[in-house]
């Protein structure tokens, strides 16, 4: 349940010279585990995550999800985006309610879930809000609480918190680090923030510039369950150095 495999996948796109976005990719996620994919920008880590999802299909390779390969998106893999994309004429509620309507299940199916998630994710008290009537953050939060509610076995997150400020960015990340140490979710999580990476995931895969490829794979070997405050702590300071050498050596590649 929930493991993920790539293999020696590639990903190009045609024009006037061939963008080449990846290439030979190898990368195993077990479930229940939380890789964060790390590099600069354009390195691929997106497009990484949209072939998994199903958005794009690969040039080359092979990416399987619970041992089946992927071909298109489904709801086994939950997909958070930079940007909520609520919609504005809903409230929380009905928003995270949304796709579970859609797909036409019971009531009872999902209602007594949509409920405790809304409150995993600390938004008792918002059910009848409209979104614009929500800070960036709530507005996040409700966007996890709409993908979770779906009991996805892989969430799969796309710089989620990119477009916050620096204080509400380290409360969303306390509230991912509570939610998975309950749910423990399979997670594959792109940044290009380092101490987003470290602070979340159990491995750090580090990328190379374009066309991207995975040049490390770090363990991090933080306690859990942690918080905020392992920032500051020598064992964080460590893994933040390597990883930056890491980063600056393969640019300095290219």
């Amino acid at each position: 349940m929930g493991s993920i495999s790539f293999q020696r996948v590639s990903k190009y796109y045609p024009g006037k010279s061939i963008v080449r976005a990846l290439e030979n990719v190898d990368l195993k996620i077990d479930e229940g585990e939380f890789v964060a994919l790390l590099g600069p920008s354009g390195c691929g880590k997106s497009t990484l995550l949209n072939l998994l999802a199903g958005f794009e299909n690969t040039s080359g390779g092979d990416i399987a999800f619970e041992g089946f390969p992927v071909s298109k998106p489904g709801p086994d893999r939950g997909v958070v985006f930079q940007e909520a994309g609520l919609l504005p004429w809903l409230t929380v509620w009905n928003n995270v309610v949304f796709g579970p309507k859609v797909q036409k299940k019971p009531r009872e199916d999902y209602e007594a879930r949509a409920r405790e998630i809304l409150t995993l994710v600390g938004l008792d008290g918002f059910h009848d809000a409209l979104p614009a009537q929500l800070s960036g953050g709530m507005r996040q939060r409700v966007g996890i609480a709409r993908v979770l509610v779906m009991q996805p076995r892989a969430l799969l997150m796309d710089e989620p918190f990119g477009a916050l400020d620096a204080q509400t960015r380290l409360n969303m990340q306390q509230l991912l680090l509570d939610v998975w140490q309950r749910l423990r979710t399979t997670v594959l999580f792109v940044t290009h923030d380092i101490d987003e990476a470290i602070l979340l995931a159990d491995r750090v895969c580090v990328m190379s510039a374009r066309p991207g490829r995975i040049v490390e794979n770090i363990p991090i070997t933080l306690r859990r369950p942690r918080s905020i405050d392992d920032l500051t702590s020598p064992e964080f300071i460590q893994f933040k150095a390597r990883i930056m050498k890491e980063l600056r050596s393969h640019l300095a590649e290219h």
